[in-house]
């Protein structure tokens, strides 16, 4: 018997793009604006980004990422990621990129 998918769009809190996709089982639900973290194509940066899964929610993000909700969250994200894996990046150096 063959699961059905829906396809989930995600959204870089640096840049505000769009990220790559995510096939999820229908019935897998997370809360709204999920946090995932995930390889930036556009800031070339491992980093959160918000899980929309309509149209309202890209909307709402984007409204939310125009007034600045998700700037406090950045560098906490990046500093997540740990030392080991960046090197000896400066945080904040990868933050203004």
């Amino acid at each position: 018997m063959a699961k059905n998918y829906q396809t989930h769009r995600f959204f870089c809190i640096k840049c505000g793009k769009e990220g790559i996709p995510l096939a999820r089982k229908q019935g897998h639900k997370h809360e709204r604006f999920h946090r995932k973290k995930l390889y930036c194509p556009y800031c070339k940066i491992e980093i959160n980004h918000v899980e929309c899964q309509t149209d309202e929610d890209v909307y709402n993000f984007r409204v939310d990422f125009e007034e600045g909700v998700f700037a406090d969250e950045i560098e906490e994200s990046l500093a997540h990621v740990g030392a080991s894996r960046l090197g000896k990046i400066d945080v904040g150096e990868i933050a203004n990129r």
